[in-house]
């Protein structure tokens, strides 16, 4: 059985250390609800949007921007759902 369908606010994005664009993202994270702290890589996160038990989002001028799965060559990874007009919305967020 799945578990709860949950969409959760990404506050933070950790770099991995590559060049290719592909690769930039090595994990997402945030707060929850009761003030506690997640962090999923960009492995579970993708399995996650893909099976449908959880939903993710950036904030971008106050407004949500949904995250979602694209393949590029047989890779996924993480992008928004406006990638082609505005490609550093979840990068933005790195430190």
């Amino acid at each position: 059985m799945a578990r709860p369908y949950r969409r959760r606010a990404v506050s933070t994005v950790s770099r991995a250390y590559s060049h290719d664009p592909l690769e930039r993202i090595e994990a997402i994270g945030g707060v929850n609800s009761d003030h506690t702290r997640w962090r999923l890589s960009q492995a579970s996160a993708t399995a996650a949007i893909d099976a449908g038990t959880d939903e993710f989002f950036v904030n971008v001028d106050g407004h949500p921007v949904k995250l979602v799965v694209l393949n590029h060559g047989g890779e996924k990874y993480l992008a928004t759902e406006r990638e082609k007009t505005h490609p550093d919305d979840l990068l933005s967020l790195l430190p």
